[in-house]
Parts: C-alpha cells; sequence; structure tokens
C-alpha cells in the first residue's frame, strides 16, 4: 500500500509540480513508478526520487509522437504500458495528473480494486476552450465539449481530487462533489530547491540602471501577454529605463515579437530563452515587478500559476490580472497590485503606480509564503490524503 503508479500524458521530467509532489510522497515512505509520455526517442531524463516507464517514441517527428501517443482511453499503447506496470509494480494506489489520464486510472483501478487520485493542475475543459486550437486532430483528442462530459464522469467515480486553488474546489463542489474528497495541494514554492543556483552577476551588470519588469513561464497565447506587450507603449515615455523581460520558451514567440515591432516597443523587450527554474535567480534578483498576465477566464479562474508564488518567495511585488484567484491571494497578501484583464492601459497605470508606491509589496508577499503560501504546508495535506486513503 505504499507503492504509487502516477499516470501523466506529457513528457518527464522536467515538471516542477510533479517533482515536488514525488520528492515530498518518497521522502514520507512511498514508492512512486511513473508511466509518461517520450516525444523524442533519445530523450530518457531521470528524477531520483521515481522510477521512468515511458511509451517510447515511434517516429523522428514530435508531433506525430503526440498524436500516436495520445493518452485517450482505448490508446492500446498506454493500455498495455499501463498494466504491465499494475501487474510488475502492484501498486496500492493510481494517481492521475489531469484529465486525459483519468479514464485509464479508473478503468485500471475498477479491474483491480486500486483507490483512484484524479490530480487537477486546471479546469481541463475550460484549458481546451482557451488554446483555441483549430484543425481535425484537435477538434478528435481535445474537444472541450466532450472534456466536459468525460470531467462529469470522472470526478463522481476517482476515490479523491486534488486541486490548485480554492476555486476550483468549489466549481467541483457545486457540480455535486463531495468537499471530504477534495484535497488542496496548491502550486507553492519549495524554497529548498527554487533558483538555488549561483546568481550571474553578469546579468545584473547588463541591466544595471533599468527598471526590470518580467516574466518567466511558457509562452502561448492563452497567457495574456499580448497585453503586457502592448502596455509597453504606454510606458515607454513616461519611464523611459523600463525593460520588460520575457524569459521562457513556446509557440507565441513569433507572434508576440511582431506584435513588439507593430507597436514600436521591441527596444523594450527582450525574450530570453528558459534557463530553468533552478537558474532564474539570476533573473529574479534584478526584478523590480513580477507579472502574472493570465486573464480573467474559466480557465484561469480555476487555476493559479507557480509563478505567483515564486515571485512572492523572492520578495518582488506582484502586478497580476484580475482572474479570480490572482486578485483574491495578491489582495489578501497585499503583495502586490491588480490591473483589468485585455487592458494595456491600465497594465501601464499600475507599473507606474506600483513604482511610485511607499507599500513594500514584497515584503508583504514573503512573509505570506513563510505564513501560509509554501510547499511545506501543501505537502503535508498530499501525504495526509495518501495516509488517510
Amino acid at each position: 500500500m505504499k507503492k504509487i503508479l502516477m499516470l501523466l500524458q506529457s513528457d518527464f521530467p522536467p515538471d516542477i509540480r510533479l517533482e515536488k509532489e514525488i520528492k515530498s510522497l518518497s521522502k514520507a515512505g512511498y514508492s512512486i513508478r511513473v508511466v509518461c509520455n517520450q516525444y523524442e526517442k533519445k530523450l530518457n531524463p531521470e528524477y531520483e526520487y521515481c522510477t521512468i516507464d515511458r511509451v517510447k517514441a515511434l517516429f523522428k517527428s514530435k508531433l506525430l509522437n503526440k498524436i500516436f501517443n495520445f493518452p485517450i482511453f482505448f490508446n492500446p499503447r498506454f493500455v498495455i504500458k499501463i498494466l504491465l506496470n499494475v501487474l510488475r509494480f502492484k501498486p496500492g494506489f493510481i494517481h492521475a495528473h489531469d484529465l486525459p489520464m483519468t479514464p485509464l486510472g479508473l478503468l485500471f483501478g475498477k479491474i483491480f480494486g486500486i483507490p483512484v487520485i484524479s490530480d487537477m493542475h486546471e479546469n481541463y475543459p475550460a484549458a481546451l476552450k482557451a488554446f483555441q486550437k483549430k484543425g481535425i486532430v484537435n477538434f478528435i483528442f481535445k474537444n472541450y465539449r466532450a472534456a466536459k462530459i468525460l470531467e462529469k464522469y470522472c470526478i463522481k467515480r476517482v476515490d479523491r481530487i486534488i486541486t490548485v486553488i480554492d476555486e476550483n474546489s468549489q466549481r467541483l463542489i457545486n457540480m455535486g462533489v463531495r468537499p471530504e474528497k477534495i484535497f488542496l495541494v496548491s502550486n507553492t514554492v519549495d524554497t529548498q530547491t527554487f533558483a538555488v543556483k549561483s546568481v550571474d552577476q553578469n546579468i545584473a551588470k547588463n541591466y544595471e540602471g533599468k527598471i526590470i519588469l518580467l516574466y518567466t513561464g511558457f509562452i502561448s497565447p492563452e497567457r495574456g501577454l499580448e497585453v503586457v506587450v502592448k502596455g509597453m507603449k504606454y510606458l515607454r515615455g513616461k519611464l523611459p529605463e523600463v525593460k520588460l523581460l520575457l524569459v521562457g520558451d513556446g509557440i507565441f514567440l513569433p507572434s508576440l515579437k511582431q506584435i513588439a515591432k507593430k507597436e514600436q516597443v521591441a527596444e523594450f523587450i527582450e525574450f530570453i530563452n528558459w534557463p530553468g527554474h533552478e537558474n532564474l535567480g539570476s533573473y529574479l534578483d534584478i526584478a523590480k515587478i513580477g507579472i502574472c498576465p493570465q486573464p480573467n477566464n474559466d480557465h484561469w479562474n480555476n487555476s493559479i500559476p507557480h509563478k505567483l508564488f515564486e515571485y512572492m518567495s523572492r520578495s518582488i511585488p506582484v502586478l497580476a490580472t484580475d482572474a479570480i484567484p490572482l486578485k483574491r491571494i495578491i489582495l489578501e497578501t497585499k503583495a502586490g497590485l491588480i490591473y483589468k484583464t485585455d487592458n494595456p492601459e491600465s497594465f501601464a497605470e499600475k507599473v507606474i503606480e506600483m513604482m511610485g508606491s511607499e507599500i513594500d509589496f514584497g515584503n508583504s508577499g514573503i512573509n505570506a509564503v513563510k505564513e501560509k503560501y509554501s510547499w511545506e504546508n501543501d505537502a503535508r495535506m498530499l501525504v495526509r490524503l495518501y495516509d488517510e486513503l
């Protein structure tokens, strides 16, 4: 009963949430095996706190591998892989990360009498709707209407549900899930491992005298970064020393660069390749404001980005949208200010207000992390879930 089989639709590692969960459960005495995808044939990274069994890549094309390895419940490649792991590993629990893995978890949980935990990183149907991906493949495999039906089926049948934010817990309760079935394990920061590598002093020298606005993470269309880039045109005359650093990779990078040129703000923005979470310290140390641009919609109103707590853990004032969880936590902790979703002028106004404020937003943020929003607290809740079940 101290063995956990985790099911993950993507490749692993890296995945900061999984890494934290696996490490905490391992230290609590649980043995973890992860069944996950492989998108590139020669990419087989390990993680010291678990064993990993991958559904192997078949093609040179990463896109083709994502299609053929998609973990829909009748995909024989995932079905056989999970079956073999259940028979050989003999887990006491099945931990399914996000909705696509939950039906497979339920299938094997039912056959072998194993409790199933659904780990909801987000409101998955709403996320699919926010992504607005086109094409027949996405219509078949990533249809948000079908996902809503599937979610309703799954939440009634899993033994426990993990959410990352109170708002999603309440959404599930409104859908008929018993409150005692839900455990909140948020995207807080493990301060023992986050951005612990030595700071590169050359980076600080490169931006000396600049007012650094920092965004870290994926660069994708649904994250509201277009508003931030457009907002820079309202800052360039009032804060000529301002510089926006977008640290991350993603499909929206080319579009953002075009928007920056069109708005004539390219000289105030720098795009930096993702260095890995462990190397973010050099950029966090020079940031005057950390940006959480996720818009107010059904997707982001039921999730919370890691970066909010990462900024707070480094005493960085946070400028966030009025997405419900972001606004609630920012107002509660006094860790920053809120701007209006889809409003570049509001973004710029709040940057100016923060730069002129005497309020110590950064100190409020780090105190909130120490007192409440820490991975130490969330890890205890995660281990408690397993110990009780």
